[in-house]
């Protein structure tokens, strides 16, 4: 909603909005980016929504009960939802689309990157933070650009994909996230059948193959693919690889980032990107907020910020930590009553065979954002079912800090792992003050 925002208001519209973590006095440093772009946030009422505004714009997380679309209502002002507004910026520009389960936030940052390094002039829209687009005023998700290109990550949870028609698309993988795997494999077909010009695939993710799309252009590592990396070695300051000859450099630990660039690799040079400029933008790639991101060090201990919550975004992100640390201190917020039911299993599992007995991991309570949810599922069901690390479920965040703190040795590499929660990023830095202070 924020990116939207961002490039509504850059084009030169008129924008207003409200956010209930704003009423509450969170994320302040987020809304007074907003509005220094002169983005009006009021409070979330009904009286927000005035008889001069031409249309209200909501997301999946409003209710049809909210006193915003009731004014909307009386005012007889059409009400939009956040993907259709996406659409009427993506379809009549030279949209391209970054689709899948994982990763896409990633694969969109490496691309916008590389397209930087071409100069090329795309707007950009994107789930999170890129850590290049990081300004005073912005927040890093949005850039408004004056060519043709509109690049733009898609999202399939609430089955909006299917209002896209991309000029290229790129699937990163598919995996069970907010719906059944057969759901994903419909809205992800019609995805490939919608996008009229390169469609670029995992070679190395089952689910697929299973798809429909000849001429696609593949990427992998473990299978055959037309970009493949091969050589590739993991050091204290990213990776390296190459891809038919050519070396590569990024900044981002773990294979899974390997896999993210190598999809931004297929896709550029399906859209005739020449090589010195996919070299250069990866290499200058800096990240994805609360991906994989490194707080800190004190010693020998790292303390990582990461967004992942499906299995498939666990497992990556406690491997690649895994190979950077001797023991993992894990604290996992799960992001929602509905996902952690859906999900139960999955996750368990992926905890079960990421984390060793000498791992550690601490559950914090759900992440609740409000509204109607059904909150008969506690973090405590899932920790029951998970079989290896050693598992603690803390009341709050004092009671995980109080835990790492009395635990934390030489050589450990300590996560805060849950999305949806920006203030997950905070705790993370408050760990790592904590341990300087025991430290000194």
């Amino acid at each position: 909603m924020s990116a939207l925002a961002q490039i509504l208001r850059a084009r030169g519209h008129r924008v207003s909005g409200s956010d209930r973590t704003h009423d509450s006095g969170g994320n302040r440093a987020v809304f007074k980016k907003l509005e220094k772009q002169a983005i009006v946030l009021l409070p979330q009422e009904g009286a927000s929504v005035s008889a001069d505004v031409d249309f209200l714009v909501v997301s999946s997380a409003i209710e049809s009960s909210s006193p915003e679309r009731a004014q909307a209502l009386r005012l007889a002002i059409p009400v939009m939802h956040r993907a259709r507004l996406l659409a009427e910026l993506f379809n009549p520009a030279e949209g391209i689309g970054i689709a899948g389960t994982s990763g896409k936030s990633t694969v969109c940052g490496m691309v916008a990157s590389i397209f930087d390094a071409d100069r090329r002039q795309a707007t950009v829209i994107n789930g999170g933070i890129i850590n290049q687009y990081v300004s005073a005023t912005m927040l890093g998700n949005a850039r408004h650009g004056e060519g043709a290109e509109c690049l733009a990550e898609l999202d399939e949870s609430d089955g909006s994909i299917s209002r896209f028609f991309p000029a290229a698309g790129l699937l990163t993988n598919i995996s069970k996230d907010h719906k059944p795997l057969s759901e994903l494999r419909e809205l992800f077909q019609g995805f490939i059948d919608q996008t009229r010009g390169p469609v670029v695939l995992n070679a190395d993710c089952p689910e697929s193959a299973r798809l429909s799309a000849p001429g696609a252009v593949t990427f992998g590592i473990g299978h055959a693919a037309d970009y493949r990396a091969a050589g590739i070695t993991a050091g204290p300051r990213g990776m390296r690889f190459t891809v038919d000859g050519a070396p590569y450099a990024i900044r981002q630990p773990g294979r899974h980032n390997v896999a993210n660039a190598l999809a931004a690799i297929a896709l550029c040079a399906a859209l005739g990107v020449p090589v010195k400029a996919r070299q250069l933008g990866l290499r200058r790639f800096t990240g994805i907020q609360r991906r994989l991101s490194l707080i800190g060090t004190v010693g020998s201990i790292s303390v990582w910020d990461d967004f992942a919550h499906n299995p498939e975004k666990l497992r990556a992100s406690l491997r690649a930590i895994r190979l950077l640390s001797k023991r993992m201190l894990v604290v996992f917020q799960p992001h929602g009553y509905g996902p952690t039911r859906f999900m139960l299993e999955e996750l368990a599992r992926a905890f079960s065979e990421e984390m060793r007995s000498r791992d550690i991991l601490i559950g914090l309570p759900i992440f609740d954002a409000g509204g109607t949810a059904d909150r008969s599922i506690a973090t405590e069901d899932l920790l029951r079912k998970v079989r290896g690390p050693r598992c603690l479920a803390a009341g709050d965040r004092t009671g995980a800090l109080a835990a790492i703190i009395s635990r934390a040795c030489s050589g450990d590499g300590i996560a805060v792992m849950g999305a949806r929660d920006d203030t997950l990023s905070a705790f993370a830095r408050r760990i790592l003050q904590a341990l300087r202070r025991r430290a000194k």
